[in-house]
């Protein structure tokens, strides 16, 4: 090899190689955080979400540096196929590969209880403590949306940080199928149906019970004489100061004038005061006629204590809340 070719092709082989550690090394850069903010983002992945457009949103979250270099990283590594749908907590100090890393794990889904005879108050608390939900956030989707009384009690899985929409969905979807069945055997009752169940649910527990209180309030409700239920007391109280310690209840809880204050006005509450599970609801559809007009909750044993008059519920009152 003649010394001028052999000169020009080291020349070349070095060009090649300061090219390719350049090109390499802006790569590498590329793949870098973006800062070293840890301040959290939510990045929500629907399903069904195409992976160059997943990549374009990080760009404009500002996330990543590049969307090419991460592309060719995830396409590199085998994680392009992998990026499952959820809710993620992303922050500008990942780099590009820990966020495809991140995102290609399954995002944890986070069991919860909602207990029977639940308000919306009640879950919205539950959910923000278990991070499915800003506080709050429910409490205001239900003031534009009719869902109090349909948050079905049940076990549930979320994501953290899910919206409204999703959360709601999903109760909404258990309440169809478990209790609207049940409130369609009387059409022209259901809403009425659905606001009694959330009442009796607050009141007793027992089955047996649950049908005598519940044919009690029916039989008042068609004479108009008022409810007097203590738990839509408390209900109001939740919804006007958000009072979560609702008991015990003092007079002057009982002057608050509201519309869910029965013991001023006669007639249902203008809505529903909890969910109220299918016992709720068939105790209300089946409702046990008896000669009682009255009845209290004995505080210690919480057994339910039946009146036929007015005079004998005063002396159980005396009786058991001395």
């Amino acid at each position: 090899m003649n010394e001028p070719f052999k000169f020009f092709t080291n020349k070349l082989f070095i060009l090649s190689a300061v090219i390719a550690f350049l090109i390499a090394g802006s790569f590498f850069y590329e793949l870098r955080a973006v800062s070293g903010d840890n301040v959290k983002k939510i990045f929500e992945i629907s399903p069904g979400e195409g992976f160059f457009e997943i990549a374009g949103r990080l760009k404009e979250e500002k996330l990543i540096r590049s969307v090419k270099a991460f592309e060719i990283y995830a396409f590199a590594r085998g994680l392009a196929g992998s990026i499952k749908p959820g809710i993620y907590e992303l922050s500008g100090n990942l780099s590009a590969s820990e966020i495809a890393g991140i995102l290609s794990e399954s995002a944890n889904e986070i069991e919860v209880i909602i207990p029977d005879g639940a308000s919306v108050y009640d879950i919205d608390a539950l959910l923000s403590v278990k991070k499915i939900l800003p506080a709050g956030s429910l409490i205001t989707f239900s003031e534009k949306n009719d869902i109090e009384g349909k948050l079905y009690p049940d076990t549930y899985k979320f994501f953290e940080h899910s919206s409204p929409d999703v959360v709601v969905g999903k109760f909404l979807e258990n309440f169809r199928v478990k209790a609207e069945p049940l409130l369609k055997k009387e059409p022209i009752n259901y809403t009425q149906n659905l606001v009694l169940a959330s009442l009796v649910q607050k009141e007793v527990s027992n089955e047996t019970d649950s049908r005598i209180v519940a044919g009690i309030l029916k039989k008042r409700l068609s004479v108009g004489m008022k409810l007097d239920v203590d738990a839509t007391i408390c209900y109001l109280k939740k919804k006007l100061e958000n009072k979560f310690a609702c008991y015990p209840l003092i007079p002057e809880d009982f002057k608050i004038d509201s519309p869910y204050n029965t013991y001023l006005r006669a007639g249902l509450p203008p809505g529903p005061i909890s969910s109220p599970n299918k016992e709720a609801i068939n105790a209300v559809l089946n409702a046990t006629p008896s000669p009682y007009w009255f009845y209290l909750s004995d505080p210690k044993t919480g057994k339910t204590i039946f009146s036929k008059t007015l005079d004998e519920q005063n002396a159980n009152r005396r009786i058991y809340f001395r």
